[in-house]
């Protein structure tokens, strides 16, 4: 990790309920523009989402 710099980036957040959310598209826009710039930093999709703590409580976005 020798010559590695950290970068923050400062992004908006939500304070909406996204625990029953089991779609991509009904998670709050931000909750949505957070999960396309990991993607865009790591350079892979994201395919699992979880929204709570219960095995039920999880977006998967399949095969992209």
């Amino acid at each position: 990790m020798e010559g590695a710099a950290v970068v923050y980036e400062t992004m908006r957040g939500w304070r909406t309920d996204i625990s029953s959310a089991r779609s991509f598209a009904e998670l709050p826009t931000e909750a949505q523009v957070y999960v396309l710039r990991i993607e865009e930093l790591v350079g892979v999709p994201v395919r699992y989402i979880s929204v709570g703590p219960r095995r039920e409580q999880l977006i998967d976005r399949g095969q992209r």
